[in-house]
């Protein structure tokens, strides 16, 4: 290293200005290079020569080490992996000099993370730092300890820090460091403070004249407290004696003094202590705390400065928060309410915000000032109105706070009528509170019922599912009169929608199951009237739904005879749903119509028994919704009439439906024998069983299955379970890729056969969910030799992201073997993609060529809008239309057959009442694809129009889409299903 002598001569000064000229010189190098492999190549090159410095030079001076490190440091923070010089950071850090040791502690800070290894390199170093007498030295420890942090550190560290903290000899500004540092460790150990050791101690320091000493222990103490409070009772004293000495006393310099107000941090860190305990039980100390707040209130004026306002209106606020915090103990509250109301219409936004959010927490902790607050009330519902969401967010928590038993009524009211005008980002935090309010202050349940059905028709799809399970509990729960009346009034508003909202759908059935009796006798709701109207709405529905109403249908069966015959044709006809829930529900409720099964039928289908009382589950998912935000929801203000958090909903149903579309990511490869079933347990294939009169004669509850005649196997067998027939001779390549009966059969449905001739048999089965499908194809050996070679492949279709299985390469006689697509629309499409599958029989390679059954109505799903809304979008796709008129197979064309094609072919909604010729048909969609940005908006929109001429038996067909291709698949669909073949 260089001597003292050295250093106080210019050789001295020289070697040290050359020392550190090679650092200069790196650093312009990187900077100079005019290309990544330029810079790349100088950093290996310097890598490399550090590394052999450090292990020749064993014994390098403090200058030359100083200078590696800052080289190292530079190449670490341009983004260079760094796995050496640890040992020379150490090595600086031990040394006496200063700018050595600040070297090695910038190391640490930069290098080293909470967690690391390598930190017990360093911890004696500090140590040792720590408890030397040298100030400076035992800075820059406290600075790497708050830097790197950590358990380690705060077990074997934290004992000579807060000693450094607590000793009176240790100087100040060194003292403001630990304190400071005392907090880091806490936060990682709160072990490390005990009160009953510590708490005199730290708490005497509140006595020093030091500012920023006094700041740095206040920030401490704070931190403790959010933690625990036993033990450190004795800051609530000493916080408001220090209060005291600054605003009435004025002890301190005018360095501290910030726009005129004498340490604002401090005032702020002090009142938020003596927040956390009681009033001061010392009378003068309280009555010093009153004279403290009453000038901090009194005193605070609005200016044109804006750093002073900042800093004048922060304490003031937390002042008030210590008003509210004390209560009737303090005198300022009422100034607080005077200064609140006017706080929330001035025009800066943000101190309008804090008002607002004050006085919600002032109506939560102190009820008794509601009176006051509610003279503020027009000014707090015109923020509602705020171009500021946030700001209108904390005016909805305000006026939700403030509610009681008086006001509940005017207010529902009121949030009402700003729910029709409010926008979509607030509306689900509105409907939430509006329920909450309307049952907990509710003086007749009848009128929340009312609430509740408005809300649902004026903000359906902001209803959580909570809110109509609670309406359902509190109406199961109480007597007959609530009942009657929240049987009319949900059997009035169904009727009144031409299109419901699917949440009024539910209620609607749910009530009627349960309570449809009690209006049964009445014209226009006779048992047959209420079937009728819950299914007009039942193919439009989504699969939860239809699940509920097939509820409601079996327990309107059960209940009254006449229209049990409809009731189980109904559960026939959806006992082959695609949906796995529909069609369990509807085979168990058919099991449960046995003549064996009566008395067990009864015990099933009887009045659901009360709720067991429990929290509110609408205010539970509030209260999770808040604190998901980072809000506070203010408790209830009296008991919630309280019941069950959701209701049973039916039959016996042990288990939840398993998810259909789950896992698209990891399609399961295919079984080695048999094919499996993608709508649960059916076994498609494998050697069929000897009939039995039992087994033939049993339904098969997917509409594929047929009883096999032989249990033998020889060619033409259908080991797809008699999905279609066909035939014709094996060549060479089979070209199907034009539309096939078989074909244009599965765009209709989702099972059946693909292709099928002496040689192989290709079903299909499917089942789509929004912009999910997935397809399984089931391959057959109808031979008695092995089919080798088995391979598929599809054409591109950029519109849609296909994921396939694999498939093993032989098919033996009599085997069957699947494949499964996992399909996602990505946008509008036409025609699907192409499918080869290639194999080898008897030694002869044979091609088929087929299209997948995947039109783009597979993707859509049913769009119920009114008629103005639907001839809105019908001009809004104008010029992207294709027309087909052509002969009907049936004329007139009945109702049925438009919703057998349309609604559960097409997936489309039929539209009554929309066209005035009640001849036509009008029917609307949306395609769903992946990602995409606004579901059913007016591009997704698929709208169809049959006009129909029964005079000449023709129709004419209209569809119009975003994508031509699409229009022109729908319209080759419709056709196919209603115009006579081959006209």
């Amino acid at each position: 290293g260089v001597s003292g002598s050295d250093r106080r001569t210019g050789l001295g000064r020289c070697r040290a200005t050359m020392a550190m000229r090679g650092l200069t010189v790196f650093i312009s190098d990187l900077r100079n290079c005019s290309t990544k492999e330029q810079e790349e190549k100088r950093v290996e090159k310097e890598m490399a020569h550090i590394r052999s410095k450090f292990r020749s030079d064993s014994n390098m001076n403090g200058y030359n080490r100083k200078k590696y490190v800052w080289k190292i440091l530079y190449m670490y923070m341009l983004g260079y992996e760094v796995d050496f010089g640890h040992m020379e950071a150490v090595k600086l850090i031990s040394s006496q000099r200063y700018s050595e040791k600040s070297v090695g502690y910038a190391w640490c800070a930069l290098m080293l993370r909470e967690g690391d290894a390598l930190l017990r390199l360093f911890i004696n170093s500090i140590r040792v730092d720590l408890i030397s007498r040298n100030d400076n030295a035992a800075c820059l420890a406290l600075n790497a300890i708050c830097n790197v942090g950590g358990e380690e550190f705060a077990e074997t560290l934290s004992s000579n820090v807060i000693e450094l903290l607590t000793n009176n000899f240790t100087k100040t500004y060194v003292r403001k460091k630990a304190a400071l540092t005392t907090l880091r460790l806490y936060r990682k150990s709160n072990d490390i403070l005990r009160a009953e050791e510590w708490a005199d101690k730290i708490l005497q320091l509140f006595d020093e004249k030091n500012i920023g000493l006094l700041t740095s222990v206040t920030s401490l103490v704070l931190g403790i407290l959010a933690v625990d409070s036993t033990g450190w009772e004795g800051a609530s004293n000493k916080a408001a004696r220090t209060l005291t000495r600054l605003v009435l006393n004025k002890d301190y310099s005018n360095d501290y003094l910030y726009y005129g107000i004498p340490t604002p941090w401090l005032q702020i860190k002090l009142l938020r202590v003596l927040q956390h305990f009681p009033p001061p039980a010392e009378h003068a100390l309280k009555l010093r705390v009153s004279e403290v707040l009453q000038k901090i209130i009194s005193g605070t004026e609005v200016t044109k400065n804006v750093n002073k306002n900042n800093a004048t209106h922060a304490v003031l606020f937390e002042a008030i928060n210590l008003s509210i915090h004390l209560g009737s103990h303090g005198q300022t509250l009422q100034q607080c309410i005077n200064l609140l109301g006017r706080f929330i219409s001035i025009r800066e936004a943000n101190i309008r915000y804090l008002g607002l959010e004050t006085m919600a927490r002032l109506s939560e902790v102190q009820p008794e000032t509601l009176e006051g607050l509610k003279k503020h009330h027009s000014t707090i519902l015109f923020s509602l109105k705020d171009p500021d969401i946030s700001i209108r967010r904390r005016a909805l928590d305000l006026v939700y706070a403030m509610c009681d038993m008086a006001s509940v009524k005017e207010t529902v009211s009121e949030l009402l009528v700003y729910l029709a005008v409010a926008d979509a980002g607030i509306k689900e935090e509105l409907v939430l509170k509006i329920a909450i309010l309307s049952e907990r202050f509710a003086s007749d349940y009848a009128w929340y019922v009312d609430v509740i059905i408005q809300l649902i028709k004026s903000a359906g799809d902001y209803v959580a599912d909570e809110i109509w399970y609670r309406v359902v509990q509190i109406v199961t729960n109480q007597g007959d009169d609530l009942q009657k009346h929240a049987t009319e009034a949900a059997w009035r508003s169904f009727n009144e929608e031409p299109y419901p909202h699917k949440t009024l759908v539910k209620v609607t059935g749910y009530i009627l199951g349960e309570f449809g009796h009690m209006i049964s006798d009445r014209p226009g709701s006779r048992p047959a009237q209420q079937l009728q109207a819950l299914h007009r709405h039942y193919t439009s529905s989504e699969p939860e739904v239809r699940a509920l109403l097939l509820n409601t249908y079996i327990k309107l069966a059960h209940t009254y005879s006449e229209v049990a015959p409809q009731v189980a044709e109904i559960m026939e006809h959806y006992s082959a749903a695609m949906d796995q829930e529909v069609q369990q529900r509807a085979a168990e409720y058919i099991s449960l119509s046995a003549p064996g099964m009566a008395e067990i039928k009864g015990t099933v289908l009887e009045m659901m028994p009360h709720f067991t009382e429990r929290e509110s589950i609408v205010h539970k998912t509030l209260t999770s919704k808040s604190q998901q935000e980072g809000a506070a929801v203010p408790p209830p203000r009296a008991d919630a009439r309280t019941a069950p958090d959701t209701p049973a909903t039916a039959p016996a149903r042990t288990a939840p439906a398993p998810d259909l579309l789950g896992g698209l990511d990891e399609p399961s490869p295919p079984a080695a024998s048999s094919a499996a079933d993608l709508l649960g347990g059916l076994d498609l294939g494998g050697v069929p069983e000897p009939p039995t009169a039992r087994s033939s004669a049993a339904p098969d509850l997917l509409g594929l299955l047929e009883a096999v005649e032989s249990p033998t196997l020889a060619a033409g067998v259908d080991l797809l379970g008699g999905m279609g027939r066909g035939g014709g001779a094996v060549a060479s390549t089979v070209a199907v890729g034009a539309p096939t009966p078989l074909w244009i059969a599965l765009c209709m449905r989702n099972h059946g056969v693909l292709f099928e001739d002496a040689t192989v048999q290709i079903g299909v089965k499917m089942e789509f969910q929004g912009h999910q499908g997935r397809l399984g194809l089931f391959f057959g050996n109808k031979t008695q030799a092995p089919l080798m070679s088995l391979a598929t492949a599809l054409s591109p279709c950029p519109q849609l992201a296909v994921q396939v299985s694999s498939l093993a390469p032989t098919l033996a006689p009599g085997q069957q073997l699947q494949q499964t697509f996992m399909i996602d629309c990505l946008q509008a499409f036409g025609e699907p993609p192409q499918l080869s599958v290639r194999f080898m029989s008897s030694g002869t390679p044979v091609q088929l060529l087929m299209r997948l059954p995947v039109p783009p109505s597979k993707f859509f799903a049913p769009l119920n809008v009114n008629g103005p809304d639907f001839f809105r979008r019908w001009k809004t796709l104008e010029g992207k239309e294709a027309q087909k008129t052509f002969k009907l197979k049936t004329s007139p064309l009945p109702p049925p057959e438009v919703e057998r094609v349309a609604a559960e072919g097409l997936r489309l909604a039929v539209l009554r009442g929309v066209d005035p010729n009640t001849a036509n048909f009008v029917m609307a969609g949306w395609i769903v694809t992946k990602g995409h940005a606004q579901p059913q908006s007016d591009e997704a929109s698929v709208l169809m129009r049959l006009e129909i001429n029964a005079t000449a038996g023709m129709c004419r067909t209209s569809v119009r889409a975003i994508s031509a291709e699409l229009v022109s698949s729908v319209v080759g669909l419709v056709e196919s299903q209603l115009a006579v073949p081959g006209a």
